[in-house]
């Protein structure tokens, strides 16, 4: 089945961090929106980890997608209680979800869900919701409160809803957390999925759209939106429709001249752009690392990002740095057209060496309790590295561009 997916996220109007994480993952039918709870950080860790078990679901086609996906959820829930006994300050953090997994052999879509987040399908008889939010009874004038969570306890029988829902070319698929649809009307969103669903639009286009409309009925929580455009699709076939055997010849040849001609302009990127980093990930001497726009990469407790002797090109990225996390960028060019923000938490840390931003800025939001390091780091101007927070900051040798070289004590 030929997909088109896309994702954006933004921390919203009123928030400096943002909780939210997501999976979109095309290729392999993979689709997942997670919004993290509990504050002091600990939220977006709650995030992190549910996305990684939910990044680890099986592409297997003999096994029930309501199946792995609602095992990737318990999967989530262990790892949270987990965390949250080895450290006393994480108590009551947890998370709600949104998973679809696309089942390559029956046309349909498999569902798990937990908590407020949602998935909407967009079809050529409308708009239909396939989750039911998971909250208690509101009080007069004040927001309903979810009911289950990642994080919660006393869970008990089978809380992870899960469903199966047919598709067919030219449905539109929309997962997002609870900052787009609390502040978004029902009757609103369903004309513009509708609207939407007609226009010939990318799926980046439909996704950039709706976190704007989040953002313009005024963004008090974070948002994320996960979009999908559904091809064509026959039984056995690969993309639009052609056979497999067929399919992979043409994709040989396409990718050998792509690939030869994205060489040539010094482009090419053998390794796709983490979206959860739980251990040691490195990237490094290659022709160049091209971010697609919003990006978000997280980096769990105890894990290591390091990327060496990198040209940064593209949009804009965010690294979210969980507690006892760390990114280490050494011998890197920024040349992006709008940010690299580093969010921070409390217990992480982030090494800049060598770092040069030719274009774009680099933000570093730093919670109180974390640590910034920044070693010959060079600017096109005082306005392209933007430090934020209370976190802990150590400065040697930072200037413009065309100013010489400091000995640094001690470094390499």
């Amino acid at each position: 089945m030929a997909l088109d997916g896309a994702a954006r996220t933004h921390p919203g109007k009123q928030r400096t961090t943002n909780e939210d994480a997501l999976v979109c993952r095309p290729a392999a039918g993979l689709f997942a929106v997670v919004d993290g709870m509990g504050g002091e950080e600990a939220g977006e860790v709650a995030a992190a980890i549910a996305v990684a078990a939910i990044a680890e679901v099986p592409d297997l086609a003999d096994l029930a997608g309501e199946t792995v996906l609602s095992q990737a959820f318990h999967t989530a829930r262990e790892r949270i209680l987990a965390e949250a006994d080895s450290d006393p300050t994480k108590e009551g953090m947890g998370a709600v979800g949104t998973a679809l997994r696309f089942d390559d052999r029956g046309g349909s879509v498999s569902v798990a869900h937990v908590g407020d987040s949602r998935a909407y399908l967009v079809h050529a008889g409308g708009v239909r919701q396939l989750t039911h939010d998971h909250v208690a009874e509101a009080s007069p004038g004040k927001k309903a409160q979810v009911a289950r969570d990642l994080g919660r306890r006393d869970l008990r029988g089978e809380w992870v809803e899960t469903s199966r829902a047919k598709v067919a070319r030219g449905d539109l698929i929309v997962l997002c957390s609870d900052g787009l649809h609390d502040v978004v009307g029902a009757e609103e969103l369903a004309r513009e999925f509708i609207k939407l669903r007609g226009e010939a639009k990318s799926a980046d286009a439909i996704a950039t759209r709706l976190v704007g409309m989040a953002l313009a009925a005024g963004g008090p929580d974070n948002v994320t939106v996960v979009v999908v455009r559904v091809g064509r699709y026959r039984r056995g076939a690969g993309v639009g429709g052609v056979s497999r055997p067929i399919w992979l010849v043409l994709s040989i040849f396409a990718a050998l001249a792509v690939g030869g001609w994205m060489w040539l302009q010094g482009g090419l990127r053998p390794e796709a752009l983490p979206e959860i980093v739980s251990g040691v990930t490195e990237l490094g001497a290659t022709a160049g690392l091209s971010v697609p726009a919003a990006s978000r990469t997280a980096i769990s407790g105890r894990a290591t990002f390091r990327v060496s002797g990198e040209r940064i090109s593209g949009g804009d990225w965010t690294l979210a740095v969980a507690p006892e996390g760390a990114v280490q960028l050494e011998r890197v060019v920024i040349a992006l057209e709008r940010e690299l923000v580093l969010e921070v938490a409390a217990g992480g840390e982030v090494l800049l060496r060598d770092l040069r931003v030719e274009s774009g800025r680099v933000r570093i939001v730093a919670a109180p309790g974390s640590r910034v390091l920044l070693e010959h780091v060079r600017v096109s101007e005082p306005g392209a590295l933007v430090i934020e927070g209370e976190g802990l900051v150590s400065r040697s040798d930072v200037g413009l561009i065309d100013a010489p070289r400091v000995p640094v004590e001690g470094a390499p």
